[in-house]
């Protein structure tokens, strides 16, 4: 173990065993109000000092990565269920419950759904009038943590892109139906895998535009992945459909980031209608939290989405909530992880009322906000870098004095 997390552990235990039930953790603060979770890594759960924390915090557990498509079904036949079984098992063993994260999302995707597979599962070729394969370039990526671009992908920092190429075959596209029967194989398999401990899934996530556009026309407000341009909103309800036939009894969520913004409300609110209106067993919304410390969200717009969403679900979680101390904010690729930045005092005490007036807001509706997800455990964890900041506990996995804000409201009235 590294010295920070021997030195850590020292603490904390010092800490949990000195105040006992006097030392109430986030999850008891807010009994009253909805259910606090966190997003965790498989080694997270297996870490004892960052278990104990997650222990003593939250009663709703969301798995970071290793349960959103393209990690547990990278390709047809092939099933990768060891680290969403880590998580999985550890929430059994202590009674936690689970947000599945998540169904169907354009970004780490099984994309292989898209390619025509022949009768064993290999993925057809394409051939010319020869009879020889096909081949085609695209850019020799690997794989990268979400909200990375490699140097030189367009539109990363470092100049000119300097994009190096690889051949590969040309598959042949999978028709509309044959993408839907891939679909709903995995969803169902999936649901039905966890449904002894998940409690509600985020069935599809982030498929709405980013246009600044409130009154853009219907078809004009969803991202043109490769699912909506094969089908149209219909995946969406097809998606939500062939969930709850798979566990009728779990909340069904829709998933986006700015969601508070004029826009993008707009566009969930008017395909959420939609959709049920047609059958979708849409039971809910999330509204992701990736958030800064100045005017994202602004409180008005953040209450205003709110209310909408409840003309037409019951049940709003804050999904994926972290506030960095830079200007950005949402789910967008291109971020700074907060190189030089400094934690002022200043910086601080900005990011405290943030959080104190969100949680202000959140306690307010928590008739309807079943849950509030810190998406992570430290700054050290974060998707967002340690320099942006953005959680309660900080890269040494101690609590940093915005935690007391956000669990002592009660006495900071």
């Amino acid at each position: 173990m590294k010295k920070y997390s021997i030195l850590a552990l020292i603490a904390s235990v010092v800490m949990m065993s000195a105040c006992g039930p006097k030392d109430p953790g986030l999850k008891d603060a807010y009994k009253k109000y909805f259910k606090i979770g966190v997003a965790v890594t498989e080694r997270n759960v297996t870490d004892s000092l960052i278990s104990s924390i997650i222990l003593k915090e939250y009663n709703s557990i969301t798995a970071e990565n290793c349960m959103k498509p393209g990690e547990l079904h990278p390709e047809a036949g092939v099933w990768n269920f060891e680290k969403a079984d880590i998580i999985a098992n550890f929430c059994r063993e202590h009674g936690i419950k689970m947000r599945g994260h998540n169904l169907v999302w354009h970004s780490q995707f099984a994309t292989w759904m898209f390619t025509k597979h022949d009768e064993n599962g290999n993925p057809v070729v394409e051939l010319d009038e020869k009879g020889d394969t096909v081949w085609v370039e695209r850019p020799a990526f690997g794989r990268f943590r979400p909200g990375q671009r490699p140097a030189g992908a367009p539109g990363a920092p470092g100049g000119a892109p300097q994009i190096e190429m690889t051949k590969v075959p040309k598959y042949v596209a999978a028709s509309k139906q044959e993408f839907y029967d891939s679909l709903k194989v995995h969803i169902q398999t999936v649901v039905n895998r966890y449904k002894d401990v998940i409690y509600c899934w985020d069935v599809v996530n982030e498929a709405m535009s980013d246009a600044n556009n409130p009154d853009a026309p219907y078809e004009d407000s969803f991202r043109k992945s490769q699912a909506y341009q094969l089908c149209g909103d219909e995946f969406i309800k097809n998606a939500f459909i062939w969930a709850h036939e798979a566990d009728p009894n779990c909340g069904l969520f829709y998933n986006d980031y700015s969601a508070w913004t004029p826009a993008k409300r707009t566009y969930i609110y008017n395909m959420v209608k939609k959709l049920q209106s047609e059958g979708a067993p849409i039971t809910g919304i999330g509204m992701q939290g990736h958030y800064n410390i100045f005017d994202n969200p602004t409180l008005e717009d953040f209450e205003t989405a709110i209310n909408m969403y409840l003309e037409l679900v019951d049940d709003i979680q804050i999904t994926e909530f972290d506030i960095r101390i830079n200007e950005e904010a949402g789910g967008g690729l291109q971020f700074s992880r907060g190189e030089g930045q400094q934690y002022t005092e200043e910086i601080q005490k900005q990011q405290e009322k943030k959080y104190k007036d969100l949680f202000e807001i959140m306690r307010k509706y928590s008739k309807n906000i079943s849950c509030v997800t810190f998406w992570n455990v430290s700054d050290r964890d974060s998707w967002l870098g340690a320099n942006n900041y953005p959680l309660l506990y900080d890269s040494n996995y101690q609590r940093k004095p915005v935690y007391y804000v956000v669990r002592d409201f009660k006495k900071n009235k």
